[in-house]
């Protein structure tokens, strides 16, 4: 395994000829966004391309980071109870990059059973169906929450009685680095950490990109 700043200066070093050098026009901070994007973007390939097509829905941990998040009133521009994602997740079918969202409370009488508590997830627009339904407006006293870009609203007021939630634990797909420290290890299979180097080189210019020779040889004919 290799830690965040560890990369860091291993393609700062290739890119500067042999040691990292603070004069170069491109910064640490730019690297480690760089170093965030690629990972996002192969764990998707992987998770899309090799678990989905295998028939495993379920993503590897590395791709799980969990926040605890706020809970909004409902306000006049959203009549819903609502939290926002503090990242956008990786862009997945059927909106699986928000992967969990349950209870988190810790200050009632029941916060044992409470703790576990997770919410059932709701295609964008469905919602609107289950509210004309009355029988199944209240999911068997099953709370419903949907995304709609950066904001979960919940179909049940879930900061009143019997939930008195005033926080949510939200399960996203994605490798965020804003929360992790240069002596935090990357969760990445190890075998990926080679790929997440050559990918940062190419896209700052010092690697050449991949050419199809057969089409630059055909090219010139």
């Amino acid at each position: 395994m290799i830690t965040k700043g560890k990369i860091t200066d291993q393609i700062l070093r290739l890119y500067s000829g042999g040691s990292p050098n603070d004069e170069k026009e491109i910064s640490r901070d730019d690297i480690n966004l760089l170093v965030s994007q690629v990972i996002n973007r192969l764990l998707k390939t992987e998770h899309m391309a090799v678990n989905m097509q295998s028939g495993d829905m379920f993503p590897p941990h590395t791709m799980v980071t969990t926040y605890v998040v706020d809970l909004i009133s409902n306000t006049t521009n959203n009549p819903y109870v609502h939290a926002i994602l503090p990242v956008f997740p990786i862009s997945l079918p059927r909106n699986m990059g928000v992967w969990s969202v349950t209870a988190t409370n810790t200050d009632t009488a029941d916060s044992v059973s409470e703790i576990n508590t997770e919410y059932i997830p709701l295609q964008t627009g469905q919602h609107n169906l289950i509210n004309r339904q009355s029988s199944l407006k209240y999911l068997e006293t099953q709370v419903g929450y949907w995304a709609e870009g950066n904001v979960i609203n919940f179909l049940s007021d879930i900061t009143e009685g019997p939930y008195n939630a005033n926080k949510v634990k939200i399960q996203l797909l994605v490798v965020d680095p804003s929360i992790l420290g240069e002596y935090d290890y990357l969760q990445i299979p190890i075998e990926m950490e080679e790929m997440v180097v050559k990918e940062v080189l190419t896209l700052i210019g010092a690697l050449p990109k991949v050419v199809d020779k057969a089409s630059d040889s055909n090219s010139q004919i």
